[in-house]
């Protein structure tokens, strides 16, 4: 990546945390029903749409010999179709890294065959420094146009350009992200401690500094198409978005599941740049084109919690239209500050309450619809996940909807919690709550 161009700060944002092994991976998947022939007559044209699909994005093609007759995927076959084995292997992936070298490319993919079922999933894997949540829906997106025998945009080295260059310097109206700054790059870390005191939930365990597994649990779970477009039509009228009732429903159900009373939650959620950047970036092109916006709640004790779930999802959408207005796009401009980027996110761990930025990051990457003009395949859904984040939040929630059925999956560590079965009853919780909020 780095051959054409310089790095990105955002960019090296995802290096550092690769070095200090912080950070693995972003993975991806979709799964096909094979309506005529076999799998076995399938996988030429799934090889060879493949090729055109790295072809197309220089984030893959520059990592590869295109000329080489090997296919560029690993088949892994089962006896009979398994949603555990499914997600173990997805699980995996989120805790294999890659290396940074001139000899392996910086992705893999994964075709999960099943000799017995009509179905295959590809799982696309690739480290976060070369590409974001969107990439994979650009991937997908280019491969099931080539499987419809479409033609596709093939991206050149001049649309591949840093972030920072692309989206226009703007200065922030408030002085928030001046204080970020001091705070974050300027002080050092005791007086930082001092100034910019941090009382957010980060978990129920004290962690030991020098035991700590770094391993990603994932939990997850689906909501039909029946009950989202029911849940869609409520935050219509609530005046609010999937995004954050999805959000409201986890803060929830942490303070129900954890049983602790007036928690402070500090909240990131994942905001797509690519319509901010000059020219206008193209959802299909894989990069780094993202930022955060940085929201605050505090939950007071209600017997009835489900009382605050409309005013909070409200809250949430109002805090993150804030930060997008005032402090998304600097953020992306103040990161050239940072030289040291390894030595950064360490200095950063040791002022943060058990080494966390934030209660919780919610990457969304919205609807997606897939379909293709070819008879004898569907695309059935898919999902992606990432690597639980060291150094950013206790839980990540990834979330995408793909042919109208919603995926979560949250991403942590077991050594936050006691009990690793709470995660488990959160997540049962929080789709509970999205199917009762339906109906206040």
């Amino acid at each position: 990546m780095n051959d054409h161009r310089i790095i990105s700060p955002i960019e090296m944002y995802s290096v550092a945390r690769h070095n200090t092994n912080y950070y693995k991976s972003v993975v991806f998947y979709i799964r096909f029903e094979i309506l005529e022939y076999s799998i076995s007559e399938w996988l030429t044209s799934i090889e060879k749409c493949l090729r055109l699909t790295i072809n197309a994005q220089p984030r893959l093609r520059l990592q590869v010999d295109l000329s080489r007759k090997e296919p560029f995927f690993i088949i892994l076959p089962m006896n009979i179709f398994d949603y555990i084995f499914l997600n173990q292997i997805i699980e995996n992936e989120t805790n294999i890294g890659f290396h940074y070298n001139t000899y392996l490319p910086l992705w893999r993919i994964i075709i999960l065959i099943s000799h017995y079922s009509n179905t295959f999933d590809i799982i696309m894997t690739f480290n976060h420094a070369i590409a974001d949540g969107i990439s994979g829906m650009a991937f997908f997106t280019t491969f099931i146009e080539y499987l419809s025998n479409k033609s596709s945009m093939i991206y050149t080295l001049n649309n591949d350009r840093p972030l920072h260059e692309i989206i226009p310097y703007k200065l922030p109206k408030y002085s928030s992200l001046i204080l970020q700054i001091i705070e974050k790059i300027l002080l050092p870390n005791i007086l930082s401690k001092y100034f910019f005191s941090k009382t957010y939930w980060t978990g129920n365990i004290q962690k030991n500094e020098n035991n700590l597994l770094f391993k990603t649990h994932l939990v997850s779970f689906k909501l039909s198409n029946e009950i989202l477009d029911l849940l869609h039509k409520k935050c219509q009228l609530e005046k609010t978005t999937i995004h954050t009732a999805i959000l409201s429903s986890l803060l929830l159900s942490i303070i129900e599941i954890i049983d602790k009373k007036n928690l402070e939650f500090s909240c990131s959620t994942a905001i797509n740049l690519r319509q901010y950047c000059q020219p206008i970036i193209s959802n299909k092109q894989m990069g780094v084109f993202i930022s955060a916006a940085n929201t605050y709640h505090y939950i007071p004790y209600r017997e009835y919690l489900l009382d605050l779930f409309w005013p909070l999802s409200r809250q949430i959408k109002e805090q993150i239209n804030q930060e997008i207005q005032h402090s998304v796009i600097p953020l992306i401009h103040s990161l050239k500050f940072i030289h040291n980027w390894n030595q950064f996110l360490i200095d950063q761990r040791k002022t943060l309450p058990n080494g966390y930025q934030h209660s919780v990051e919610i990457s969304n990457l919205l609807r997606w619809s897939f379909k293709t003009n070819n008879t004898s395949l569907k695309i059935l859904y898919g999902g992606f996940t990432q690597s639980a984040n060291i150094i950013g939040n206790v839980f990540l929630l990834s979330v995408v909807t793909i042919n109208d059925i919603l995926n979560v999956y949250i991403s942590f560590h077991e050594e936050n919690f006691q009990n690793i079965q709470q995660v488990n009853f959160i997540k049962d919780r929080m789709k509970q709550i999205l199917n009762q909020v339906i109906y206040l």
